[in-house]
């Protein structure tokens, strides 16, 4: 068990602050640049700095020294957690970047959040036999393909327990991230599964110790469970509902989004589906499926990286090559498309299919169409 620094410290006294929160601690920590400076400055200074009523920094000068600080320093302790802040270079670059990011996270097993192909499955708690299934197998598939994925999702019943049962069983490493402190597991049915994973991965939360798992506490987990990974995948999710909330949070984070599609009539796929249908999410019937996206990024990325002189190729329809010159002139969105195209819906969506498949496009989130740099 390390002992945590005081800037460590520090910041969790201020993260326990009801309503402080992670924009006005990072705005506090840009100002002063050390811990010490934050609590020795005067409550109603702080209050004038983030604009706020001093009642909310009132308490900021006296929380390093809080009882509730002590208590838990002390359940820290007790349960061997390690505690990263954002000063800290074992705290992930990835989840620095996104909005509200925590300034520290509690976690038991590895401290490496980084290392591997790190992918997040996410779904239903009430999934099918069929959804889990169709998780186990992918994942199964990616550790024989693609050995150093690693697999992130929420500990939750469904498709979570799926998806984290399957990377232990196939020898991935895995991280659960929690909606609830650690001094306790959510739900308790998962308590061995937790276990096992701290001996093969990570079990991660950003709440205090005591955190309980309130309703509110899970769509801010999501963020974290999309922030960590390259790609989301989403097996089974109805419209409204946890995984699509970690779908939006991957848009927004400008991850690689996923979707299995099933029947039309399911209320299983209700959302998977519709992420498919408005272009948020790539179809994804296999694991190649996943590995091929990010190959094809990686190869356009190295393409205009390299400056690789290519042309693209001539043999296009005059339907192609008017659509993917109006996509290189800054027309990418698909209403637009089919404005200024004047092509029939059908037909338009056909050459869009063409270009993709030549490698001339890359469909982007919210229907919206990008030309690849030659």
């Amino acid at each position: 068990m390390e002992t945590l620094s005081n800037t460590t410290k520090g910041l969790i006294a201020l993260w326990m602050i009801p309503g402080l929160g992670p924009i006005r601690i990072q705005t506090l920590w840009e100002e002063f640049g050390n811990i010490e400076a934050i609590f020795n400055t005067p409550h109603h200074r702080l209050a004038e700095l983030l604009g706020v009523n001093s009642s909310l920094t009132s308490s900021i000068p006296q929380a390093i020294e809080s009882k509730e600080l002590l208590k838990e320093l002390e359940l820290i302790k007790k349960h061997s957690v390690y505690v990263l802040d954002f000063t800290n270079p074992a705290y992930p670059s990835v989840l620095k970047q996104i909005h509200n990011a925590p300034p520290v996270i509690y976690l038991k097993g590895s401290k490496d959040l980084e290392s591997g192909f790190i992918l997040s499955f996410v779904g239903s708690r009430k999934a099918s036999f069929a959804g889990k299934n169709m998780c186990r197998k992918l994942i199964k598939r990616l550790s024989v393909i693609k050995p150093e994925t690693v697999i992130v999702s929420g500990l939750a019943l469904g498709i979570d327990t799926a998806a984290h049962s399957a990377a232990l069983e196939a020898g991935l490493k895995t991280i659960a991230v929690l909606a609830n402190g650690l001094s306790d597991i959510y739900p308790a049915r998962n308590r061995g599964l937790a276990s096992q994973i701290q001996h093969k991965g990570t079990v991660l939360s950003e709440f205090p110790m005591t955190t309980k798992p309130v309703a509110g506490n899970f769509p801010l987990r999501n963020r974290i469970i999309s922030g960590l990974a390259k790609g989301v995948v989403v097996i089974e999710a109805g419209e409204r509902s946890g995984a699509t909330i970690t779908a939006g949070y991957a848009i927004e984070q400008n991850r690689e989004l996923f979707a299995l599609p099933g029947p039309a009539d399911s209320s299983f796929y209700k959302g998977t589906n519709r992420l498919i249908q408005r272009s948020h999410a790539k179809l994804v019937i296999e694991a190649e499926d996943i590995l091929e996206e990010f190959e094809v990024l990686t190869a356009q990325s190295n393409k205009k990286n390299n400056g690789v002189d290519h042309q693209a190729p001539e043999n296009l329809s005059l339907e192609e090559q008017q659509v993917l010159t109006l996509i290189k002139n800054g027309v990418t969105q698909k209403e637009r498309l089919i404005d200024q195209s004047e092509l029939p819906i059908q037909r338009l969506l056909a050459v869009i299919t063409s270009l993709d498949l030549k490698g001339l496009i890359v469909t982007k989130p919210g229907a919206t169409y990008e030309a690849v740099q030659f």
